[in-house]
């Protein structure tokens, strides 16, 4: 799905007051602008199958608009999740290293998320660096699963005691975050090829941590709709079933509230990787 909406509130000849956020994967290339001050989101574009001339078309001409700040998210592998207190910056690529093969070559960025007391570490080609580097020389890179275990986090918070998980889907992984008790017991990635993977490492992890399936809340990002195939498929097993809400800490302007938002959460989460 192609989408574009830049609102009339968006005031180009006042771009510091606003952020982008820019989201990239070999497919998609996507984007929200929000303004800083209010928390108001005031543009959203997504293109699909985006070619690479595309691409760079798209860059050209966000890269001549003076944002306050630019930050980029992707999916970037691998990624491992350490708590704060056994970090150590000049052990970080051999933490990632023991979970991981990556080339020696790739950059080892450690994203500190503060509400949860914990640095996602990911690697990064020095190609993807030099691709962006003369478009958004400053951008903040951050990881696409830091969004979503912010979000699974709150939730769990604010509903009974039942396990939450929240789980991203690629075109070949599976990322899961996992909380009980609104504390976070598990955060990893699975290689996948069918929606019955995706069914399979599910029911092992509930099998692992002794979770009742019928008590499972699933909360997902970046699927378009609860008509998904894969969504479908998991209602054989999982009951409580959700699409991740809208959060609360934004406001969206007329024009992009009119868009079925939920779509767009894979987006309209990217901020609160700040929190």
């Amino acid at each position: 799905m192609d989408i574009e909406i830049i609102s009339d509130e968006f005031k180009l000849q006042q771009a510091n007051r606003y952020s982008l956020w820019l989201y990239l994967s070999d497919n998609d290339c996507s984007f929200v602008i929000l303004d800083d001050t209010s928390k108001l989101f005031v543009g959203i574009k997504r293109v699909s199958h985006i070619s690479l001339t595309k691409t760079i078309e798209l860059f050209d001409e966000l890269s001549a608009i003076p944002f306050s700040r630019v930050s980029i998210a992707l999916d970037a592998q691998p990624s491992l999740m350490i708590p704060r207190a056994l970090f150590r910056q000049e052990n970080k690529r051999n933490l990632l290293a023991f979970t991981s093969e990556f080339n020696e070559e790739h950059e080892v960025i450690e994203q500190f998320i503060p509400s949860l007391s914990m640095v996602n570490l990911f690697a990064v080609a020095p190609s993807f660096k030099s691709f962006i580097a003369p478009y958004f020389p400053k951008a903040n890179l951050i990881h696409t699963s830091s969004a979503m275990l912010i979000a699974a986090a709150n939730l769990s918070r604010s509903v009974d005691s039942s396990p939450t998980m929240g789980i991203r889907i690629t075109d070949n992984y599976l990322y899961v975050c996992v909380f009980d008790n609104g504390k976070l017991i598990l955060s990893n990635y699975f290689a996948i090829k069918t929606c019955d993977d995706i069914v399979y490492w599910l029911l092992r992890l509930c099998e692992q941590f002794g979770f009742q399936t019928s008590k499972v809340r699933i909360y997902f990002q970046g699927v378009d709709n609860l008509l998904d195939e894969r969504i479908v498929v998991l209602k054989q097993h999982f009951a409580k079933l959700s699409l991740l809400p809208f959060p609360d800490l934004f406001q969206l302007t007329p024009e992009i509230k009119a868009e079925a938002k939920e779509i767009f959460t894979d987006l309209f989460y990217l901020p609160i990787c700040e929190l």
